[in-house]
């Protein structure tokens, strides 16, 4: 007899209040489900998560100087004056005829604190003395803000009604910034009229079932003011064009939609939300019976309605991130009501009044449920201390994660014993040998395994770890991308012609490049610029500075899967018909900004030499446009450098080309930017939340079993889910980079907070007096099914966001997915048999 069960009871806390004032738990319910409708209406909703802007672009124009006074003149004393910046991380510089350009990249901070340093730069700017007839330095720390919706109008006199379209849009009040490009001025006062002078736009544009048609056009760049909703903000917009009478032959056209791509984005991840919800209850249906289902399925709303209320009281807008979180959350956040609903069938088959046997069976079960919890919580919340923009790109995830956790733990112990008083009736677990569920033949199977290794130990141990070490063989064929292309219907042509080129030979490369593009069906609309970059329209494409001899051609698709196979097309084309110009085809990358995947920075002496000696080894390892900048003094915190820059050709990674290549380069004067500079960064912060991770997830369990050595049973187990993460990736074909560190750092306490209720269990069998291995068998039985039915909760829940949620997710859900499956089996089995070796030889008592 379970001694928990003697009389008098103990007091339930909030648990039994649930349970006796139930009119209350009712009403209490309706209003966090009404709670969080009401912050899912409000959440502000955007694509993906907005890096945080701690770059500025400092231009200072000296009229008629060549690149080489311009660099000792202005740029060096520049560089030297802003270096005094307490909180510089980098520093790089550009120096041409008649124009300097820094861009200063400050370590990240809160808003306040970057703010102040830019305050500081400034002051800082003002001292420092320029040749006389040197403009005073701009500094445009705003220059990194994409715009929300972006308008092309065309036609004749498409300046004066761009004007009017800026005017009447300023009076819609969730409107910020609102610019305009290829409005050139009336006058040329000043270089930065020249520039403007010289940016030229012309868009293709396609009529319904019509051919591309080029228009002169100028271009509207519309901001949205944080905090409102984006979907209200492009109705308002939209209605107030709608709204106008412009001359005849005028025409507005959006040319690229923040709006559209928002909503695309969220109404696919909340489907794969919603599949996943029924999955999950088809899991529930599949190893309970069908009144605990419906109990896990009710817990799923009440939970998600108390996360969404907390997402809106921090601020988390809802984006692929954040509602990816809730996605994987799902599994995790089942487990305590699955525990809660198992601990009352059990109270209740064991004959305990329903009013008693509601609270009762949570609450004995409250501390291993609470460390569960604690658990699954600090294995994500220490990804909220990733340093830098990959720590503000992710931080929804850890945030969603914890508060769905937390508002898990409330539901199990408050709404759960009010659902079981109504619902439940009692069901034994696997250890009932006259079960009539169908998974009961399964259990006879995992016994005669489970005594099997419990009479070879050892062995058993020696298999599960040296399956572990034959895993890590798998490691030399994972692919290496840090992020994935983003799966827009949109893609970039960046074309450079030579320094010196004049605007002329520069359009008429853009003409050329214009007349290709207006016979590919594929392509609905097109931005071609001359003479600089398009606006910024996504988070990570960073604008480009005005220069005649510069191009940029932002391509529409009319679908998102016609971009690959037009990349492919249109680098055959431009490289065999454009010559004199670089052209470099792109698809839209996700993450953080890299201007190519492959950067190799050169400095010291001999740059020539071994800038040569970098592009001939990537060309042979098949690079693809392999270039560099020594046309431009390039200087590197104050360091004078070239960088030699190239992409991969379609279809293959940057990684694996690198690799080839690094054993031909210079051992001296080398420094990898690019993809590989932030996959080394990601790796080393990663290594150091994992610790965090590691010894929060000991200390939670030192704490719950007041042991150190029952602690280290579990801990030894968690390698184990290694296996399975390393053959998903294998298996899968993902690519090892941020999202599946991230996998890695996190399956951990996922693996552990799965097993601790098993864990918990034995230690009640043997507190009761039961034999060591009597226990150990008891236990697995009796928790097998809470244990698969939270495994395969989570297992199933992320199918629908590997098969459907992008290239980003896969290698995150890969790792999980198999990481757990194989973790847990192996830990049913590893985890019983390391608490009979380390309790008979004495380590535990």
């Amino acid at each position: 007899m379970d001694p928990s069960s003697e009389q008098p009871h103990p007091r339930g806390g909030i648990t039994q209040f649930f349970v006796e004032h139930r009119m209350l738990g009712w009403f209490t319910m309706a209003a966090t489900l009404v709670w969080g409708w009401f912050a899912f209406q409000s959440l502000p909703q955007q694509e993906d998560p907005t890096f945080p802007t701690h770059d500025a672009v400092l231009i200072t124009v000296w009229p008629e100087a060549s690149a080489g006074d311009m660099e000792k003149e202005v740029t060096q004393k520049l560089e030297a004056a802003l270096s005094k910046l307490p909180t510089l991380e980098k520093l790089q510089s550009q120096s041409k005829d008649n124009i300097s350009t820094l861009v200063i990249t400050l370590k990240t901070d809160r808003k306040e604190v970057i703010d102040e340093q830019w305050k500081k730069a400034r002051e800082i700017l003002a001292t420092v003395k320029l040749p006389e007839d040197c403009e005073d330095p701009r500094l445009e720390t705003d220059y990194q803000l994409p715009a929300t919706l972006l308008f092309a109008v065309l036609g004749d006199e498409a300046a004066t009604a761009a004007d009017l379209v800026e005017k009447e849009l300023k009076t819609v009040p969730s409107t910020g910034r609102i610019r305009q490009f290829g409005h050139a001025p009336e006058e040329i006062l000043s270089f930065e009229d020249m520039a403007a002078a010289s940016y030229s736009v012309r868009t293709l544009h396609r009529e319904p079932n019509g051919p591309l048609k080029s228009s002169t056009s100028v271009l509207v760049a519309i901001e949205m003011k944080a905090g409102s909703i984006i979907r209200d903000f492009k109705t308002a917009v939209l209605a107030r064009i709608d709204s106008m009478k412009f001359p005849a032959g005028i025409r507005v056209i959006t040319v690229s939609d923040q709006p559209a791509a928002t909503a695309h984005r969220i109404g696919e991840f909340l489907r794969c939300f919603i599949e996943a919800v029924i999955v999950v209850v088809l899991v529930a249906l599949l190893l309970m019976d069908w009144r605990t289902a419906l109990v896990v399925a009710v817990a799923i709303p009440l939970t998600i309605a108390m996360t969404l209320g907390g997402m809106a009281a921090l601020g988390v807008p809802l984006q692929q991130i954040s509602i990816a979180a809730l996605i994987i959350s799902l599994g995790m956040l089942v487990d305590d009501p699955v525990v809660a609903s198992d601990g009352i069938n059990r109270e209740l088959a064991d004959g305990q009044p329903r009013g008693i046997a509601a609270w009762l069976g949570p609450f004995k079960l409250r501390r291993a449920i609470f460390f569960g919890t604690i658990i699954n919580i600090v294995a994500f919340l220490p990804l909220a201390l990733l340093p830098g923009d990959m720590g503000a790109f992710i931080i929804s995830l850890p945030i969603v994660i914890t508060l769905a956790l937390v508002s898990s733990r409330i539901v199990s112990m408050t709404f759960i014993p009010l659902l079981g008083y109504y619902l439940l009736r009692g069901q034994k677990g696997f250890d009932a040998l006259n079960g009539t569920h169908p998974l009961h033949r399964l259990v006879s199977f995992y016994k005669s395994a489970l005594q099997l290794a419990l009479r070879r130990p050892l062995l058993t141990v020696i298999a599960a770890y040296g399956l572990l070490a034959a895993s890590t063989a798998l490691i030399p064929y994972f692919g290496k991308q840090f992020f994935p292309a983003a799966e827009r219907n949109q893609l970039l042509v960046d074309i450079q012609l030579p320094e010196g080129s004049a605007i002329e030979q520069t359009m008429a490369v853009t003409t050329r490049v214009s007349e290709f593009l207006q016979k590919e069906d594929a392509i609905q609309s097109a931005i071609v610029v001359s003479g600089g970059g398009t606006p910024m329209f996504y988070y990570n494409v960073l604008p480009r500075q005005p220069a005649a001899n510069v191009a940029q051609v932002l391509v529409n698709t009319r679908h998102a899967e016609d971009v690959p196979t037009l990349i492919v097309h249109l680098r055959e084309v431009l490289d065999r018909e454009i010559k004199g110009a670089l052209c470099l085809v792109k698809q839209i990358e996700q993450g953080p900004a890299l201007e190519t995947p492959i950067q190799i920075e050169i400095s010291g002496d001999n740059l020539q030499t071994k800038t040569a000696q970098v592009a001939t080894a990537l060309r042979e390892a098949g690079a693809y446009k392999v270039h560099d900048d020594s046309s431009v003094i390039t200087r590197v915190n104050q360091q004078r450098t070239v960088t030699v820059k190239a992409l991969a050709p379609f279809g293959e990674l940057a990684s694996r080309i690198l690799h080839k290549a690094r054993e031909h380069f210079p051992k001296e004067g080398i420094a990898f930017g690019g993809e590989e500079r932030e996959l080394i960064n990601s790796q080393r912060e990663m290594e150091h939340v994992l610790k965090i991770s590691l010894a929060l997830i000991a200390l939670a369990m030192v704490i719950q079993f007041r042991s150190i050595m029952k602690s280290l049973v579990v801990m030894l187990t968690v390698p184990l889910g290694l296996i399975g993460a390393f053959t998903g990736l294998a298996t899968t074909h993902a690519s090892f980079g941020f999202m599946a560190l991230i996998g890695i750092v996190s399956l951990a306490g996922v693996i552990v907070s799965h097993i601790i209720v098993l864990s918990d269990f034995i230690e009640e069998e043997r507190a009761a007096g039961v034999e060591l291995e009597e226990a150990l068998m008891q236990a697995a039985l009796v928790r097998l099914r809470a244990v698969l039915a939270t495994v395969f909760a989570t297992v199933c829940g992320l199918i629908p966001l590997a098969l459907t949620g992008g290239e980003l997710w896969r290698p995150l859900t890969a790792v999980h997915i198999f990481g757990l499956l194989f973790g847990t089996v192996l830990t049913l089995l590893v985890l019983p048999v390391l608490y009979f070796l380390f309790a008979k030889w004495r380590w535990i008592k």
